[in-house]
This record gives C-alpha cells, sequence and structure tokens, in this order.
C-alpha cells in the first residue's frame, strides 16, 4: 500500500510567491507611505503636460497593441497567393469605419467580423491603411 497522500506538495510558481508577497509587503510597512503636498517645497511651478493629439470625435476608437502599434496585419493565406490586411482592436461603430475605408480604398473589397471586430480588407494594403488611420490621429 502506498501512501501517496503524505508526500509533501510541490513548491508553489514564482508568480504566486510573487503576488502574495508583493501583497504583503505592501500591508504590513506603513511607514513607506508617499510624502504629504506640505512636505515638498518647489520653488517653481510644474508646467502643465501638454495634452497628445487625439482623434477627433469619430463614433469607434483604434486602441493601440502593447508596443504602441497600430493592429493593423498583413496576412498569407492560401500558400501566400491570397493577401489580407486585418485591422483589429476597433471599439466603438466598426461600420462606421468600415465605410470610410470604402470611401478611401474603392478598389478593394472590405469585409467585417462583427464578433471578433475585425476588419478584412482583399489585398495587400497594410501601409495605406496605417497612413489612413496615422490621419484620422489613431
Amino acid at each position: 500500500m502506498s501512501l501517496q497522500f503524505l508526500r509533501p506538495m510541490a513548491l508553489p510558481r514564482p508568480t504566486t510567491l510573487r503576488y502574495f508577497l508583493g501583497v504583503a509587503r505592501l500591508s504590513t510597512n506603513p511607514a513607506s507611505s508617499n510624502p504629504t503636498k506640505e512636505a515638498i517645497s518647489t520653488s517653481t511651478p510644474i508646467p502643465s503636460q501638454t495634452a497628445p493629439a487625439t482623434a477627433p470625435n469619430q463614433p469607434y476608437y483604434e486602441s493601440r497593441t502593447p508596443s504602441k502599434q497600430l493592429p493593423v496585419y498583413a496576412l498569407s493565406k492560401a500558400g501566400g497567393n491570397l493577401k489580407q490586411t486585418k485591422i483589429r482592436k476597433i471599439e466603438g461603430d466598426i461600420m462606421k469605419l468600415k465605410e470610410q475605408l470604402e470611401e478611401a480604398f474603392s478598389d478593394k473589397e472590405i469585409r467585417v467580423n462583427q464578433l471578433a471586430k475585425h476588419i478584412i480588407i482583399k489585398g495587400s494594403c497594410k501601409l495605406e491603411v496605417e497612413e489612413f488611420l496615422k490621419e484620422r490621429h489613431f
């Protein structure tokens, strides 16, 4: 008869340890709180930060990737014979963006995947789509 249930369990993952130790460190060390505004004395006022160029009031928004790039991808399918351009991370009115893309790229076939919130353009036009989005301050 083996007593497998008496064996010690494996060590927790490093991320689990980091999480719990980080939470414990934050909760047990109240002395390292941020200094109050009275303790800070500056002779010059802090300059206000300028707001970055934001998108005009569009009914849609194009999020950027974690590396701050536009989520526009060139795809090759069917052994490299079928070229497509995919736009991802679209929030809001995706059909309005499709209409504007159809005006800009009248010769391209444009499809919308409503479930995944993607727009797929037939043909390789990644650079043109990125310029189109940059013109609209995305």
